[in-house]
C-alpha cells in the first residue's frame, strides 16, 4: 500500500475505531505521573501584626506518581477521584526575601473529586472536561536556618532589638479550591489506554511562622509571623489506563 495512504488509514482508524467504545457503568483506572508548576501570587510578611512589603516567597515545582478512577454514571457523564503520592515543594525566598534562598518545605495531599463529560466516548481518541473540588492537605512543614536569619534580622533591623539564637517553626493550613480540567484518554485496546491531562487547581497556602529567640538580657522571647500565598498550579499527567 502507498505509505501516505496507509498513514491516512490510520489516522482515521485511530478516531473512528467504535470496538473500543467506554459505556455507562464502565470503571477507568489511571496510574501514571503528575508533574505540579506552581503559578505563586505571594502577599507580604506579616511579622509581628506589621506587613513588610515585597517580603514574599515562592514554591518549587514537583512530579510524583499519581492515580485517579472514573465511574461512567453515564456513557458522557463520569466522576473521578484524583489521588497522589504525596508532592515535595520547596518554599524558596522571593522580593526582599531572595537572597535568604530555601526557606524550607513542606509535603501535601491533593485529593480532587470531579465530575467530567467526556465528548467521544465511542471513539479511539475520547476528549473531557472536567470542574471539580480539590481539597490540599498540608504536612511535613520543615523550616531552614536562612528562614530563621531573616526573622531575626527583620527584628534587629526594624525594631532595633538583639535577638540571637533559637529556632522557627513552620504551619500550613489545609486548603480546599476549585479544579478544572482538560485531557483525553486514547484507546489501546478494548481495555487499556493512554491519557494525557491537564487541570487547574486553587490552592491557598496560608502559613504561620512561630519564632523563639532570645534577647540581649538573655530572656526567651516568642515571635509570631504568618504569610499567605496562593499556589494555583497546572498540574500535567500522563498515565496508563484500564478499562473495566
Amino acid at each position: 500500500m502507498n505509505p501516505k495512504k496507509l498513514l491516512l488509514t490510520a489516522i482515521l482508524a485511530l478516531f473512528s475505531f467504535n470496538a473500543l467504545a467506554q459505556s455507562q457503568g464502565d470503571w477507568l483506572v489511571r496510574l501514571g505521573l503528575g508533574y505540579v508548576s506552581p503559578d505563586v501570587e505571594s502577599q507580604n510578611l506579616v511579622f509581628e501584626g506589621i506587613e513588610l512589603d515585597n517580603y514574599q516567597v515562592d514554591v518549587d515545582e514537583n512530579t510524583r506518581p499519581i492515580i485517579n478512577l472514573t465511574y461512567m454514571a453515564t456513557d458522557h457523564i463520569g466522576v473521578e477521584l484524583l489521588a497522589a503520592w504525596p508532592f515535595n515543594h520547596s518554599v524558596e525566598g522571593d522580593g526582599a526575601l531572595s537572597d535568604l534562598g530555601k526557606l524550607g518545605s513542606t509535603k501535601h495531599l491533593p485529593p480532587t473529586l470531579s465530575l467530567q463529560y467526556h465528548f467521544l466516548p465511542d471513539q479511539t481518541f475520547r476528549p473531557y472536561a472536567g470542574v471539580g473540588l480539590n481539597y490540599t492537605k498540608f504536612f511535613d512543614e520543615k523550616t531552614t536556618d536562612s528562614l530563621h536569619q531573616g526573622i531575626i534580622g527583620t527584628s534587629n533591623a526594624a525594631l532595633g532589638t538583639d535577638y540571637a539564637g533559637g529556632s522557627t517553626d513552620m504551619t500550613i493550613d489545609d486548603s480546599f479550591g476549585l479544579a478544572l480540567q482538560l485531557g483525553a484518554d486514547v484507546a489501546l485496546n478494548d481495555a487499556w489506554f493512554l491519557n494525557f491531562d491537564l487541570r487547574w487547581i486553587e490552592i491557598e497556602a496560608d502559613a504561620e511562622l512561630s519564632t523563639t529567640t532570645v534577647d540581649g538580657d538573655g530572656f526567651d522571647v516568642d515571635l509570631q509571623s504568618s504569610i499567605q500565598a496562593d499556589i494555583d498550579p497546572w498540574v500535567f499527567s500522563t498515565a496508563i489506563g484500564l478499562r473495566f
